[in-house]
């Protein structure tokens, strides 16, 4: 226990998580909190994201240590056949199930089993019950709240009473990635993202100062993967025109594809099929047993039976499926649209991922 001088604290651990933040964002000159929480503390030249660099799973390895071949969240939607059941990222309803999460143990988890309290602001697998525990607090995603409003929430829990105070805290920032998804990576909206989150961190540690809790608090800032820009329909693989859709469950990990049939016996056709047609072309198809073994990539029951991996800036679709992201994503119907996209090999230079800390372990 810890005195800034007028209250007792717990040694502190705050958690920041700007989606798709690629470090050389941090290079264009709009981050001055950054480059200064760096300076203060260390800023690595990147980090490494896991495979697939892809948010779900890249937070929850984050958080448990474990690749997404270890802890189950293998992509931001996929299948299990063991229960017969899809994850689905976006759906609250799914992603709020125990059964998902439990191949790993989450630092809140821990922090609860140990006698510690956490306070966890929007980041994926929070609001599940974990191994029979939750956190003391839990705020559940919700689009378009302000960074600001999140770095608040983070003082509040600071400011409460010694003994409901959490000493974990953890929040989620997606506005970055939205918009470099929307535009590419290197849109103006893009840099108005960067410089908006960057300005709430800002706030937030000159808070920490003002509360005198500079020895006590440890802030990380990191990013869960980066960001490449690819066009719309001229980097599609069409995996329609190559095999029977209509054989599949359905196809997950986009931009990459895990090609999940109904029936095992229409892997070895299907397999095949794809194998021909990938000869000569910017992506290669794997039985799930011969993924490279560099990616971890290795749970049974939910890495798809056959993977497509795409090269950078290729990405696997159905000619249906690609009309319906544009449309959600609200894009131009372009041929020539510049999209943002990520999920690629985690070793390739753009896919890399950031860490700025600063505190008395740092």
């Amino acid at each position: 226990v810890v005195s800034n001088g007028t209250h007792m604290f717990q040694p502190t651990l705050i958690l920041v998580s700007i989606d798709g933040f690629r470090p050389d964002y941090m290079d264009r000159g709009i981050t001055p909190n950054l480059q200064h929480i760096g300076q203060k503390g260390l800023r690595a030249d990147y980090m490494l994201p896991s495979f697939p660099s892809s948010t779900f799973p890249n937070h929850y390895t984050i958080v448990t240590g474990l690749y997404p071949g270890s802890h189950g969240i293998v992509s931001n939607e996929f299948y299990d056949t063991e229960i017969n059941a899809t994850f689905v990222y976006k759906d609250n309803s799914s992603t709020v199930q125990s059964k998902w999460w439990e191949g790993g143990e989450p630092i809140w988890v821990t922090a609860e089993k140990q006698g510690l309290k956490a306070g966890i602001n929007m980041w994926p697998g929070s609001t599940a019950t974990i191994h029979n525990t939750k956190p003391s607090y839990v705020i559940p995603y919700a689009d378009n709240v302000h960074p600001t409003k999140k770095m608040s929430q983070i003082l509040e829990w600071l400011d409460l009473p010694f003994d409901q105070r959490p000493s974990f805290l953890a929040t989620y920032m997606p506005e970055v990635d939205k918009m470099a998804h929307k535009e590419g990576p290197d849109a103006k909206h893009v840099n108005d993202a960067v410089a908006m989150v960057d300005n709430a961190l800002g706030e937030l540690w000159s808070e920490i100062e003002r509360r005198n809790l500079t020895h006590i608090v440890n802030l990380m800032v990191v990013s869960d993967h980066g960001m490449a820009a690819t066009v719309r329909h001229k980097y599609a693989i069409y995996i329609d025109d190559i095999i029977d859709v209509s054989k599949l469950v359905g196809i997950y990990g986009w931009p990459l594809g895990g090609i999940q049939p109904k029936h095992n016996e229409d892997v070895s056709e299907l397999f095949h099929k794809l194998k021909l047609a990938s000869v000569g072309q910017p992506w290669k198809v794997y039985l799930r047993d011969d993924i490279p073994s560099r990616f971890h990539y290795t749970h049974k029951s939910r890495v798809a039976p056959i993977y497509v991996i795409t090269e950078l800036p290729y990405y696997v679709t159905t000619r249906a499926a690609d009309q319906i992201h544009a449309e959600r994503q609200n894009l131009l119907q372009s041929e020539s649209q510049v999209i943002g996209v990520h999920g690629y090999d985690n070793m390739h230079p753009l896919m890399r991922a950031t860490f700025v800390a600063v505190g008395p372990a740092f």
